[in-house]
């Protein structure tokens, strides 16, 4: 007769982990089932309280602050003293013409003259076949703005000149002036730049202005539909563009104009009320 295997010995700290783990899972369930029952409720009182959403806009036309167009010198030759020489009698000359435009030594920068060295391209021969008696040679392409433009070396000297002024109408009239340099010396303009200076003020009375017009247009838009103005829920800054004037283009979005003497800068603003019943 075999003998009944003994009974397994229970584990009394089963049941209070047993406990905690139903209990966690309990107030798990339980707060997703609030959360959610929360979320719906956010909705259903988004739904019941109307908003309206409006975009106001603010334009302004403003002349240019300051005007800027840096110009270039420049003398190619065999010759470096002689190239030197014609650089500063050049620049003597260019200094009286835009005096005569009225540009005064403080609106005038002058960088240093930088001079480089340019050497002979060196030919290389193309390998000869042993059959041909009479190889034939192949144009070869030199880069004269790398390499001197005869057997002998070259030098290149140019100096850069920086015209800035709050006269703008000065700079439009040096890039349009006719300025031809005598020995060897050339003048290259680049084109005007114009800036506007205190554009933060600008910005910010903009900004109170198109925010005013948000409000205005959501006042037209509610009125006679039961419901009224109510209080501002969020407000954002759009697009600021700053065109060329009465050349605002919709489609530019922050589009910075730094060509035109007189600009028209737009502001967009965005913003949320709610709205009230009647």
């Amino acid at each position: 007769m075999s003998n009944p295997a003994p009974s397994r010995p229970v584990n009394l700290t089963l049941f209070p982990s047993l406990a905690f783990l139903l209990f966690g899972v309990a107030l798990a369930l339980g707060f997703v089932t609030a959360t959610d029952k929360f979320s719906r409720s956010l909705t259903e009182m988004r739904q019941s309280r109307p908003e309206i959403v409006v975009k106001g806009v603010a334009a302004q036309d403003i002349r240019s602050a300051q005007g800027m167009v840096e110009c270039s010198l420049t003398w190619r030759g065999e010759d470096f003293e002689v190239g030197r020489k014609a650089l500063a009698a050049q620049r003597a000359k260019l200094d009286r013409l835009l005096s005569e435009l009225g540009f005064g030594a403080s609106e005038l920068i002058y960088g240093a003259p930088a001079a480089r060295r340019l050497e002979p391209a060196v030919y290389v021969e193309p390998p000869v076949d042993a059959n041909d008696k009479t190889p034939v040679r192949r144009p070869q392409l030199i880069d004269h703005g790398s390499f001197a433009r005869g057997k002998v070396p070259e030098f290149i000297i140019e100096q850069a000149i920086t015209a800035q002024t709050a006269q703008v109408e000065r700079i439009l009239a040096l890039t349009r002036q006719e300025i031809f340099l005598d020995e060897g010396v050339h003048l290259t303009r680049g084109a005007p730049i114009f800036r506007l200076l205190d554009l933060a003020a600008v910005k910010k009375d903009l900004l109170e202005s198109a925010a005013k017009d948000a409000q205005r247009r959501a006042s037209t838009m509610v009125a006679n539909s039961g419901t009224t103005l109510g209080a501002l829920l969020e407000a954002s800054q759009g697009q600021i563009q700053i065109s060329a004037k009465d050349r605002i283009d919709e489609s530019d979005s922050n589009h910075v104009d730094v060509r035109s003497i007189d600009k028209t800068i737009r502001v967009v603003v965005t913003m949320r009320f709610e709205l009230i019943r009647e």
